[in-house]
């Protein structure tokens, strides 16, 4: 006999969720390789404009903090 589906709670209650935060980190450091391999401005830029639609509003502000934190404790 099969059990009736119940839907789970989320375990993590928060402003922020810590899968958006890991991925945001990730997407950090595939911007800062890419720019120190190509110096291109304006791909980055283009890039970072992108992210508000995938990750919702002002991802651009966190990602370019992310780089900072990445860029001075990381490398």
């Amino acid at each position: 006999m099969k059990r009736v589906w119940k839907a789970t709670k989320q375990k993590h209650i928060g402003p922020i969720e810590p899968d958006r935060t890991i991925l945001e980190m990730a997407v950090a450091r595939e911007l800062l390789t890419t720019w120190e391999i190509t110096k291109n401005r304006q791909l980055i830029e283009s890039h970072l404009q992108a992210l508000d639609k995938v990750y919702g509003e002002s991802a651009n502000l966190r990602v370019r903090e992310y780089i900072r934190i990445i860029k001075t404790n990381e490398r």
